[in-house]
């Protein structure tokens, strides 16, 4: 049996490999790593048993496996770590772009050429996300934070409120139902979803806000969207408290910010031992809410 984390190098040697953090099950690995190397620009570093698997490095994110799926528990066993993610067909994977790599448009004209490309979204003043698709269904959710100054991100959490009420005005309770496609969020689901993530992401923030103690730790329970809106009734419950509620959460923290100077500056550790400072935080919740108020503004338009 082949040692754990060792593979044959292209060179013909043998080596001992960073173990793969992502695996990849496809048809035929020999072929399929073309794709890997010429459209997503990962780096080939060993390949091995006559090109059923390929290990590769994704800028920034480790290194990925892949492998032929007829053969895949095996490499995953001996090439793999224990807390791998197998991706699936149709599932995405998110990679974080800095965005000091540079723009992410050399990856986009690839993309094109290969028509790989899914989406591209883009939250002005918060990030943008390049999903591209392989050719057996694999999603890459290339996403890329962009820099804000506090008073740009203050300004984007204060506006969320307004535009969600824009969004809606005019709406009967029936048109609420609508939604982009059969089986996608209604717009009733999407208003539920956005502030139910909007309260569960203010008491982390107040957490932050609260004591000016760099490298106190959070933890908290995943959020699991779907099963939320299952548990919580989304497709059935009104919004009107909810819209109410959106708006005075919002003013609630920007009357707590107001009140300390360096609010935005102080940070937590979060799980892997990241630094989440409260202005990264209310930059996500400002772009989640204006990604959702965008998704019913086009569930209108079809109307």
């Amino acid at each position: 049996m082949a040692e754990r984390g060792t593979g044959e190098s292209r060179d013909g040697g043998q080596g001992v490999q960073e173990q793969a953090k992502l695996v990849i099950g496809v048809e035929r690995a020999e072929t399929a790593v073309t794709f890997y190397t010429e459209v997503l620009g990962w780096q080939a570093i060993t390949s091995g048993d006559g090109g059923r698997y390929a290990l590769l490095a994704l800028p920034g994110e480790g290194v990925a496996l892949l492998a032929d799926r007829a053969d895949a528990e095996g490499y995953t066993a001996r090439l793999a770590a224990l807390d791998a993610k197998r991706l699936e067909s149709g599932e995405r994977h998110f990679i974080r772009v800095p965005e000091e790599l540079g723009p992410l448009e050399p990856l986009l004209q690839r993309a094109e050429e290969a028509g790989a490309v899914v989406s591209d979204e883009l939250e002005p003043g918060c990030w943008r996300t390049l999903t591209l698709e392989s050719p057996e269904g694999h999603r890459f959710a290339y996403w890329q934070e962009f820099a804000a100054t506090h008073e740009q991100i203050m300004a984007m959490f204060a506006a969320a409120p307004q535009r969600l009420e824009a969004a809606l005005a005019g709406l009967g309770d029936s048109e609420l139902d609508r939604a982009l496609a059969p089986g996608k969020w209604t717009i009733r689901q999407q208003v539920h979803h956005l502030v139910d993530l909007d309260m569960a992401a203010t008491h982390k923030l107040k957490y932050i806000i609260a004591e000016n103690e760099p490298g106190r730790t959070f933890s908290s329970s995943r959020f699991e969207q779907d099963r939320w809106a299952e548990g919580m009734k989304y497709a059935l419950r009104p919004i009107a408290a909810e819209v109410a509620l959106f708006q005075l959460l919002r003013e609630h923290v920007l009357s707590v910010c107001s009140m300390i100077p360096d609010a935005l500056a102080r940070s937590v550790i979060v799980s892997g031992g990241r630094t989440e400072t409260a202005a990264k935080l209310m930059k996500s919740m400002a772009g989640h809410a204006n990604g959702h108020i965008r998704k019913i503004e086009q569930i209108r338009a079809m109307f």
